[in-house]
């Protein structure tokens, strides 16, 4: 039987924050040349590019995370996706967005100009490289929220108010995103300010035309079943990030300010895809039943290795997630 789920890789896989020896190394453009062809022997023809403002302050970088360092290395987007092609990348499937680098100090009106400005860039970097959609963090940690706004995030006012700023900052990424004939899906991590189920009203009281990220390995920390939130949420799902854990958030970790790195265990939160604890299979074979024709993007965000995740990734899908027949 033909599925008309696309598979992806997200370049997430490379963590451009930790630092190890010879880390600059991935800061050149010939360390992304070498990667794609490897991204393709792995089985994998579209890619997910986290854009990350940062590298656009470093100036000249070789990392695609946005445009501006894809203008410097390449000339334009179109030899970039020229590039991609040759080395056997069909589609830039998405761009992911996540604003949490600008909660950085006690100022709202920063966080939220900064946020919204270089969301609208993440938007128009999508736009240009023929992307199906572009994927949002909604919200900083809650834990970083409240590290520089203290018992502010208690005040139901001050609270409302940041939810309101919020949605006015989703909707004019969704009306770019609606005008420049792309998805908008919203990926609400454990660690969000709308956390759980909270999410649902706020998507159904915007404007714009948002849809539903699934992410398995946040759904389940947050205590949640994936399988039945996918299945109730079907008709209504942008994108997918396969994604694996085998963390339980007992001691409120997602209140604190770096949840990614829980600092009371030596814990990996997110792992290989196969490695955690999640029935995936379940939840690939809810989306085939309901006949999702979206992507569904692999990512190994904490991998501690690169190319053994890609490898790892690839047996996973061969051998526990595509069933007899399927192409």
């Amino acid at each position: 039987m033909e599925t008309k789920i696309k598979m992806g890789y997200s370049l997430d896989m490379i963590n451009m924050h930790h630092q190890e020896p010879n880390r600059n190394r991935q800061e050149s453009k010939y360390y992304w040349e070498e990667l794609y062809p490897l991204v393709k022997a792995a089985g994998f023809t579209g890619i997910e590019i986290p854009f990350d403002p940062f590298w656009i302050f470093r100036g000249g970088s070789g990392v695609p995370f946005t445009k501006y360092c894809i203008d410097v290395k390449y000339g334009d987007v179109d030899s970039y996706i020229a590039h991609l092609k040759s080395a056997g990348i069909d589609q830039v499937a998405g761009i992911h967005f996540d604003p949490t680098m600008f909660m950085r100090n006690s100022d709202l009106n920063f966080y939220f100009g900064a946020s919204g400005h270089f969301g609208s860039e993440a938007v128009k970097y999508a736009i240009a490289l023929g992307c199906d959609y572009i994927n949002i963090t909604p919200t900083a940690p809650y834990g970083l929220i409240e590290h520089y706004h203290g018992n502010k995030i208690q005040d139901e006012k001050w609270l409302q108010e940041f939810v309101n700023r919020t949605s006015q900052m989703i909707n004019e990424f969704g009306k770019l995103a609606n005008e420049g004939g792309i998805k908008i899906t919203l990926r609400n991590e454990y660690w969000s300010m709308l956390r759980g189920d909270k999410i649902l009203d706020f998507i159904h009281q915007l404007e714009a035309r948002v849809l539903f990220d699934i992410d398995p390995a946040n759904i389940y920390i947050t205590g949640n079943d994936p399988e039945k939130q996918l299945k109730s949420r079907v008709k209504n799902i942008g994108s997918v990030h396969l994604t694996d854990t085998a963390f339980d958030d007992n001691n409120d970790v997602w209140k604190t300010p770096n949840p990614q790195y829980p600092s009371n265990a030596a814990t990996q939160v997110f792992r290989d895809l196969g490695f955690g604890n999640l029935n995936l299979k379940g939840c690939y074979k809810a989306l085939r039943d309901a006949n999702y024709e979206g992507w569904v993007i692999c990512s190994n965000r904490q991998t501690r290795d690169p190319m053994r995740a890609l490898l790892r990734t690839r047996s996973f899908i061969n051998n526990e997630l595509i069933t007899n027949g399927e192409r």
